[in-house]
C-alpha cells in the first residue's frame, strides 16, 4: 500500500530512532564488525535503512528521535515500567553514539530530553505543527498518533498504515489505541493488563465503547457478568496503564520553527570519514564525493639522468612503484620505474641495473618486495614494503592490495588504470603514514629486523623450491586411484546401490534415509544432515559404510590436493616444486602458502608419510629437518607463570607423561600410552582454548568427564587457569591480544551476542598470543639462519616452512655444521638479530635428517 498523496507531497519525515536500532540491529543475522573489533550491525542496519528512505522519499523535513539514557516521569509513575525489559546488549550500546554520528553527518537532526521517551518528542512534534507527515515506526506504540495527516510506515516490513487500514484491522480509530492497550496490557514494557482479557477482548470491548471513559460509564451494559466483574475489580490499574500508555503532548523540543527541523546536506567529509572507520566501502557509492587529486610534478627521464638527479638530490628515503612492460617482438621484457623523491616530486625512467644499485643505499617504501625481488633478482638494504607495514598493525584486514591501504590509511580512492607515477606517490604517502603508525605501536624495530627481512628469505625459498621424485608421486597416485576404485566398491555394496562419495548431498541419502542412521547436526546453509568429518566421526561405530567413507575422503583428499598437483606443477619435465609463500595470510602471523598448501600435508599416518616421502634431496645433499619441540606449551608456560609447568621444561621432562602424572595421580612409571595420549589431547587443548564439548568430542568421552580432566588440570596448573582468564578479560576490555613481539591482533568476535562466536573470540583470545609468538620465534629464527648461512658461505638452503618446522637442503658434508648452527640459532633466535626478547622457559629443536622429509624423524 502506498501513503496519501498529500503525504507524499509534503516530504515530512519522523523517525523512532530508539525502536528503529533495535529493529535494525535484529534485522540482521550473524555479527558483524571492524577488522580492529568495533560491532558494527547495527550501525550498518540503520545506514542501510536510512540510505534506502533518503533515496526513495527525498523528504524536506525529517528528524531523529531517541530516547534519553536514564528514567522517564512513566517511571516515577510506576517503579516497574520496563523492569522486565533485558538490558541492551553490550555491543549495541557501543554502537549508539556512532549512530548518532552517522545520522548527524546525513544531515539529520538528532532530538531527545531527559525524562521523556522518543515516543513523546514525536507526539510533541505533531501536536506543534499541524502539517502532513510520515513516522518511520517499526513498532506499535506510535499508533495512537495516526490521523488523516499523519500515516505510520514499518521500514522492515516496508508497508503503511492509515487511518483506513487501522480501522480495518483493529475496528476502531487510532486515538483509542492506548484505551485498548491498557486494558489488554503491553508485556515489553512490564505492564500488566486485566488478568483473562487478552487482546482479542480488549478490542471488541474498544470496537463498542471508543473510549475506556465511555466504558466504565456503560459498564453495567457489560456481558457476561463475570467480564464486568474482572472491569470493576480492576478498574485502578486499568486508568493507570492509561495515563502511562497515552503519549504527552508538551515534551520539549528544540525549536518551535519548522525550519530547524528541515533536512542539511550531508557532511560529505564527516560520511567518508565514517564510512572509512566502519569499513562500509559499499556506501561510498552513495555519495558524491569529491575526488581525490594527488597533486605532485613528473618528470620522464632516463635510467642517466635520473643517477644523476639521485646523486645531486641525495634523498634519504624514496618511493618506488615497478611496472612490466609488454614484451617487445623480440620477446625482451622492460620494466618502467615511477620514483618519488618526495610527497610532490616523482620520475619515471626505464630500469637499469646501475640505477638498481644506486637504490641500495636508499630507504626505499614499495609494494610487495618479494614479488619484485622475482622480477629483478636482487635485493635492496633498506626495503620498506607497505604490505608488510600494513599486515603489522592490522592482520584482520580483508586484503592488502594498494587500493585498500590507500582508502584504510590515506583516505583516497586509487582509480583503475592510476599509473605507475600516481602509484608512487602513494606509496610514499603511505610510507610515512604506516611508518609513523608502526613507531606509535612499537612495532618498528621489528619490522625492520624481521617482517621486513623475511621477504629476502621467503624469496629464497620459493626461487630454491624443493625437489619432488616424480616417478615416485606417480605410482603413489596409482596406487591411491586403486584404493580408492576399491574403497568405491566397498561403499556401493553397502550402500545396496552407487553413489557419489563425494557429493554430501548423495551421502546424507546413503546414510540418513537408506541407512537410518541419526542424524547429528544440520548444515547452517541449508539445515540439511550434515554429513561433515565431525559427524562422520561420530557415527563411526554406527556402521561400517561410515569409517570407509572416512577414509575415502581422506585418501581423494591428499590425491586431489597434493599428487594431483605435483604432476600438474612439474608436468614440464622439471623435478623442483616451487611453492609460494603467503606472510599476510593468517590473523596469528603464520606463513600459509598456496600452490600448492604444504601447510596442510598430514603429520600422522601411512598416507601423510607417503607424501611426504615424495619431497627429496638433491644428489649429495640430504632433507634437513630442525623441528621446535612442543614450543606452544614452552610458550604458554612462559605466559602463564605457572611453577609446574615451568618445571617441567627446565628439567626436560617428558611434558605429556609429567602432565599424565599429575592429572591421573599416578607416579611417572605407572603412566600407560593411553593416559599420556589424553594428556597430550589435554596439554594442546588448553593451548588452544579448547571447551569441555571440544575435549570430549577429541578424546570421545562425555562433556562431564572431559570438563574433569580439565578441571584436574587446572588444579595442577593453576597459573594456567589465571593466565587464561586474565587474557580472555584483557581481550573483552580492549578488544585485541598480544603476541611475544608486541603485535596485536583485534577480536571483534569476543564482542558478539551470539554464544558461540563469543565462545569461539575467547578461544581466539587465548590461543593467539601463543600460536602467535611462536610464528614470532620462527620467523625470527628464519631470517637469523639465512644470514649465517649466508655470512659463513654455506650451500646449504632454506626450503620450506610448515608450522613448527624448518626444512633445510645440505650438502652431506654440511650436515653437521648446519645442525649445531641452526639449533644454536633457533634455540635462541632474538639476540641473533639485536632484538631484546627471550622466552623464559628453555626451547628444544629436535634435528633430523634424510634423502627424503619421511626420513627424518
Amino acid at each position: 500500500m502506498s501513503p496519501p498523496e498529500a503525504i507524499l507531497k509534503h516530504k515530512a519525515l519522523l523517525i523512532d530512532g530508539s525502536s528503529f536500532i533495535y529493529r535494525a540491529y535484529y534485522a540482521i543475522t550473524g555479527y558483524l564488525a571492524t577488522s580492529k573489533g568495533l560491532p558494527t550491525k547495527a550501525i550498518f542496519g540503520v545506514t542501510q535503512m536510512l540510505l534506502k528512505i533518503l533515496k526513495e522519499w527525498d523528504p524536506e523535513i525529517i528528524v531523529w528521535f531517541m530516547d534519553e539514557k536514564g528514567p522517564t516521569y512513566r517511571h516515577i509513575q510506576y517503579e516497574e515500567y520496563k523492569a522486565t525489559r533485558p538490558g541492551m546488549p553490550d555491543d549495541l550500546k557501543i554502537q549508539i553514539p556512532y549512530i548518532k554520528k552517522i545520522v548527524t553527518a546525513l544531515g539529520i537532526p538528532v532530538i531527545s530530553a531527559e525524562g521523556f521517551e522518543a515516543d513523546d518528542l514525536i507526539c510533541s512534534f505533531i501536536k506543534t505543527f499541524p502539517i502532513p507527515l510520515l513516522m518511520v515506526a517499526p513498532d506499535k506504540d506510535l499508533l495512537s498518533l495516526i490521523n488523516e495527516r499523519v500515516v505510520a510506515f514499518d521500514p522492515i516490513r516496508d508497508s503503511f498504515m492509515d487511518m483506513e487500514s487501522f480501522q480495518q484491522k483493529y475496528g476502531f480509530l487510532p486515538s483509542s489505541f492506548p484505551d485498548f492497550r491498557a486494558l489488554a496490557g503491553d508485556p515489553s514494557d512490564n505492564i500488566k493488563g486485566i488478568p483473562g482479557i487478552g487482546e482479542k477482548t480488549a478490542c471488541e470491548l474498544i470496537k463498542k465503547f471508543q473510549t475506556l471513559e465511555n466504558l466504565y460509564a456503560h459498564l453495567e451494559e457489560i456481558t457476561p457478568p463475570k467480564l464486568k466483574e474482572k472491569l470493576k475489580e480492576h478498574k485502578d490499574l486499568v486508568f493507570r496503564n492509561l495515563e502511562l500508555m497515552k503519549l504527552r503532548e508538551d515534551a520539549p523540543l528544540p525549536s518551535t520553527e519548522l525550519s530547524f527541523y528541515h533536512r542539511k546536506a550531508p557532511d560529505l567529509r564527516e560520511l567518508k570519514r565514517l564510512f572509512k572507520e566502519f569499513e562500509f566501502r559499499k556506501f561510498l557509492k552513495e555519495f558524491p564525493f569529491p575526488e581525490e587529486e594527488l597533486s605532485f610534478s613528473l618528470e620522464e627521464t632516463s635510467p642517466q639522468k635520473l643517477l644523476e638527479i639521485l646523486k645531486r638530490e641525495n634523498p634519504p628515503r624514496i618511493s618506488l612503484y615497478f611496472e612490466k612492460q609488454a614484451p617487445t617482438l623480440f620477446g625482451q621484457v622492460d620494466f618502467t620505474l615511477g620514483i618519488a623523491i618526495s610527497p610532490h616530486r616523482v620520475y619515471k625512467s626505464l630500469f637499469n641495473s646501475k640505477l638498481w644499485e644506486a637504490l641500495k643505499e636508499k630507504e626505499v617504501f614499495l609494494f610487495d618486495y618479494k614479488g619484485l625481488l622475482h622480477e629483478i633478482g636482487d635485493n635492496l638494504n633498506k626495503p620498506r614494503d607497505v604490505k608488510i607495514l600494513a599486515y603489522l598493525l592490522n592482520p584482520g584486514l580483508k586484503n592488502y592490495d594498494l587500493s585498500n591501504l590507500a582508502f584504510e590509511y590515506l583516505d583516497f580512492t586509487l582509480k583503475e588504470g592510476a599509473n605507475s607515477s600516481q602509484k608512487s606517490i602513494l606509496l610514499y604517502l603511505l610510507g610515512e603514514e604506516l611508518e609513523k603508525e608502526t613507531k606509535n605501536e612499537g612495532l618498528w624495530e621489528w619490522f625492520v629486523k624481521v617482517e621486513g627481512p623475511l621477504s629476502e628469505v621467503l624469496y629464497s625459498m620459493e626461487k630454491n623450491g624443493i625437489r619432488i621424485d616424480v616417478e615416485y608421486v606417480k605410482k603413489l597416485k596409482a596406487d591411491f586411484s586403486q584404493k580408492i576404485r576399491e574403497i568405491e566398491e566397498k561403499l556401493f555394496a553397502l550402500a545396496g546401490t552407487t553413489f557419489n562419495p563425494r557429493s554430501s548431498q548423495e551421502v546424507a541419502v546413503i546414510l540418513f534415509e537408506k541407512l537410518r542412521l541419526p542424524k547429528i547436526k544440520k548444515t547452517q546453509k541449508s539445515a540439511k544432515p550434515s554429513t561433515d568429518a565431525e559427524v562422520l566421526e561420530e557415527l563411526s561405530n554406527s556402521h561400517p559404510i561410515v569409517p570407509l567413507l572416512l577414509e575415502y575422503r581422506t585418501l581423494y583428499k591428499l590425491q586431489s590436493t597434493y599428487l594431483e598437483v605435483f604432476l600438474k606443477e612439474l608436468s614440464s619435465g622439471k623435478d623442483r616444486l616451487h611453492t609460494e609463500f603467503n606472510p599476510t595470510g593468517t590473523a596469528t602471523g603464520r606463513l600459509s602458502s598456496q600452490k600448492p598448501n604444504l601447510q596442510n600435508i598430514p603429520i600422522k599416518g601411512e598416507e601423510g608419510l607417503a607424501i611426504r616421502r615424495a619431497f627429496i634431496a638433491e644428489e649429495g645433499f640430504h632433507i634437513l629437518s630442525l623441528d621446535y619441540s612442543q614450543i606452544e606449551l614452552r610458550i604458554l608456560a612462559h605466559f602463564s607463570q605457572d611453577p609446574n609447568l615451568v618445571r617441567a621444561f627446565e628439567l626436560g621432562e617428558d611434558i605429556h607423561s609429567y602432565t599424565a602424572s599429575e592429572v591421573f595421580g599416578v607416579p611417572p612409571d605407572k603412566i600407560t600410552p593411553e593416559m599420556r595420549r589424553v594428556a597430550k589431547v589435554i596439554n594442546f587443548g588448553i593451548a588452544y582454548g579448547m571447551s569441555p564439548y571440544g575435549l570430549s568430542k577429541e578424546l570421545k568421552i562425555d562433556p562431564a568427564s572431559a570438563e574433569a580432566y580439565i578441571r584436574k588440570y587446572f588444579t595442577r596448573y593453576p597459573g594456567v587457569k589465571e593466565y587464561i582468564d586474565k587474557t580472555i578479560e584483557f581481550a573483552k576490555t580492549h578488544g585485541f591480544v598480544y603476541t611475544l613481539a608486541g603485535r596485536k591482533r583485534f577480536i571483534p568476535e569476543i564482542f558478539s551476542p551470539n554464544r558461540n562466536v563469543r565462545e569461539l573470540g575467547q578461544r581466539m583470545a587465548v590461543n593467539t598470543p601463543i600460536q602467535g609468538s611462536a610464528a614470532d620465534l620462527i620467523k625470527t629464527a628464519m631470517v637469523a639462519l639465512f644470514r649465517a648461512l649466508e655470512r659463513e658461505k654455506l650451500k646449504t638452503r632454506i626450503l620450506l616452512q610448515v608450522h613448527d618446522e624448518l626444512l633445510l637442503e645440505a650438502p652431506l658434508e654440511e650436515i653437521e655444521r648446519v645442525s649445531t648452527l641452526a639449533v644454536s640459532i633457533m634455540e635462541n633466535p632474538f639476540p641473533h638479530l639485536g632484538l631484546d626478547l627471550k622466552l623464559s622457559v628453555p626451547i628444544k629443536v629436535n634435528v633430523s635428517s634424510g634423502k627424503s622429509w619421511a626420513d627424518c624423524k
